[in-house]
């Protein structure tokens, strides 16, 4: 489900080499947990254990790997504390010639809008005999947006979906103002390998206005038409599109359609002929050119290689729009028809019958025609010459 690809050049856009990228949805993280308690947590060592259980409950988690330097790096993010939104946390040095500093910090008000500013305390620990204050920023690539209509958006599949669903992204409000000058309104999403785009459809812009989309930045992955879904070999495919704006009189909700289509996907047993696709809500944002002068250093918590923001240029700046899901998950499904396995005997010999009584009826046709026939013989086409004198 790896594959190695390199990323397009869009409009002299990235400068980034070819990546390995792995897609898999997870609906819950307890499988990865235990893989981590039970190999990376290996040795006895409780601090490690109870790192491994608490990342359950973590808002997001990233794995970066330097191949380098070999260090794999583990990174996870709780928006609220696991014990009715409080941490209780006993940090210890692993080894005592390492240096381990703590720190307690807050969102501030940045004096710049493209920066991220934090003050708080901190101290290392073994050094400091008390807390220091701090202030600290630097420009973030990513920004959320205020909530309001124009900056949020829902996910649904317009019914009936069949075999050609559409992915159906609805504003509330126009997205008629970005945040900065120079900014362009995007998607991106990420499709399984049951779901293809059909590239040759989405290079036509009439169609695209009709759905509202101005154009099609990229389009990775498996794209192959006719394959079904057991002999693709990729994880699937990505989709980066710039969203065309409504009209000035525009009023009401703006609706933006993305076109799917679905493989002949795998028989099942034990499931009345019906599978299940999902497929993840699409992130919607403003790409935006960073002001002249400003310096994109090292950000520790910005997230990088998410997919689509190595395809624009370094000093983009992504604000995000806001999703409002009806549920507590991020996914829409659909229910795909495909072979029964448990009523396939059945199919198996039925067909076998119509064809052997289809080849009885035609030999006994053709066996009429030679009874009907004086001699016992017909002749189809011009007679003979002979026959012809008399």
């Amino acid at each position: 489900m790896f594959y190695s690809r390199a990323i397009p050049d869009l409009d002299n856009r990235v400068s980034s080499p070819a990546r390995w990228q792995y897609y898999q949805l997870l609906e819950s993280l307890e499988g990865f947990v235990e893989y981590l308690d039970q190999t990376v947590c290996a040795a006895p060592n409780n601090e490690c254990h109870g790192r491994a259980s608490s990342s359950l409950n973590a808002t997001q988690i990233d794995l970066d790997y330097d191949a380098v330097s070999k260090i794999f790096i583990f990174t996870a993010f709780w928006h609220i504390g696991p014990d009715q939104g409080l941490w209780h946390e006993t940090i210890r040095r692993s080894n005592p010639r390492d240096k381990l500093e703590v720190g307690i910090l807050a969102n501030e008000k940045a004096t710049e809008a493209e920066e991220l500013s934090l003050g708080g305390l901190v101290m290392v620990v073994g050094e400091d005999d008390h807390p220091k204050p701090t202030l600290f920023s630097f420009p973030s690539r990513h920004h959320s947006m205020p909530s309001s209509p124009s900056s949020s958006y829902t996910v649904s599949l317009p019914p009936p979906t069949g075999l050609h669903p559409s992915l159906r992204l609805t504003f509330p409000s126009p997205p008629r103002s970005p945040p900065a000058p120079h900014c362009a309104l995007h998607t991106h999403a990420v499709l399984p390998s049951s779901l293809f785009l059909d590239k040759y459809q989405l290079s036509d812009p009439l169609f695209l206005a009709s759905k509202n989309l101005l154009a099609v930045r990229s389009i990775l992955g498996e794209t192959d038409l006719e394959a079904p879904d057991w002999v693709v070999e990729k994880w699937g495919s990505s989709l980066l599109a710039e969203i065309a704006m409504p009209d000035v009189g525009h009023s009401g909700a703006w609706e933006v359609d993305i076109p799917l289509h679905l493989r002949y996907l795998r028989p099942n047993a034990g499931r009345n002929g019906v599978a299940e696709v999902q497929i993840p809500w699409p992130v919607v944002f403003w790409a935006c050119q960073a002001p002249d002068g400003l310096k994109m250093t090292v950000n520790p918590f910005d997230r990088q290689h998410l997919g689509y923001d190595v395809l624009f240029r370094p000093r983009t700046m992504f604000y995000h729009l806001n999703p409002l899901p009806t549920s507590q998950s991020l996914i829409e499904s659909i229910r795909v028809p495909v072979l029964d396995l448990d009523g396939a005997k059945w199919v198996e010999a039925g067909t076998v019958v119509s064809v052997v009584l289809g080849f009885v009826w035609i030999c006994w046709t053709l066996w009429r025609v030679v009874l009907k026939s004086p001699d016992g013989i017909h002749y189809w086409g011009p007679a003979k010459e002979g026959k012809k004198r008399q």
